[in-house]
């Protein structure tokens, strides 16, 4: 009877632990369904703000942006004529890495992001790709002690320190030095920008 009870035992545990090898198809195991963050605006909404940056400045950039170095106006039918950037294009999945990694590095200097910004800027007229096109790029933001004595939230870099640690840095700190150096060790920048341009009309008439 001992012997009997005995194997019975030891078939139920390897039984129970062939399941917890097998993936469960359980319902409870689906990914949660989300609701609608507060950010999310009406279609109509997006296409009004889309249209009112179209009537409102597109114009005015376009105008101050064909102009030659003699001061004569470009026309648009010259193919030299530059119309304003309309949107920024990111990968979704480069996004996404570029999220985790910033995330991650925020956490090994044991700072909290609050914020990701969203800073316009222009590239160079010199540059290979997009010359002197408007773009955008991005950095988090922690609250942060400054210098001064004073916290507050500014986009920041990671310092890499001698022994080895992470220390989350104001971006004005590091600028303000030589070469992306401080006294305390060598920089690395959060800063991303992999964007593609896009100038008016819509690529596509099914688009904004």
């Amino acid at each position: 009877m001992k012997k009997t009870t005995l194997v019975a035992a030891v078939l139920t545990a390897a039984f129970l632990m062939t399941s917890c090898d097998e993936p469960c198809d359980c319902e409870g195991d689906e990914a949660p369904i989300l609701g609608a963050p507060s950010n999310i605006i009406p279609l109509a909404s997006a296409d009004s703000l889309y249209k009112n940056y179209g009537n409102s400045r597109v114009e005015l950039i376009e105008l101050a942006e064909n102009i030659t170095e003699e001061g004569d106006t470009i026309p648009e039918e010259d193919v030299r004529y530059k119309k304003a950037t309309r949107y920024v294009s990111f990968s979704f999945s480069e996004m996404q890495k570029y999220m985790a990694y910033i995330k991650q590095q925020a956490d090994s200097a044991g700072v909290e992001i609050t914020d990701l910004r969203v800073y316009f800027g222009k590239n160079k007229k010199s540059a290979k790709k997009d010359a002197g096109k408007a773009t955008v790029f991005f950095n988090p933001a922690a609250l942060l002690d400054l210098p001064n004595g004073t916290k507050d939230t500014v986009s920041f870099a990671i310092l890499n320190l001698p022994d080895g640690t992470k220390k989350a840095v104001a971006v004005g700190t590091v600028l303000s030095s030589s070469g992306g150096m401080t006294a305390e060790g060598d920089t690395e920048s959060l800063s991303g920008d992999l964007g593609t341009l896009a100038p008016p009309p819509p690529a596509n008439e099914f688009d904004f």
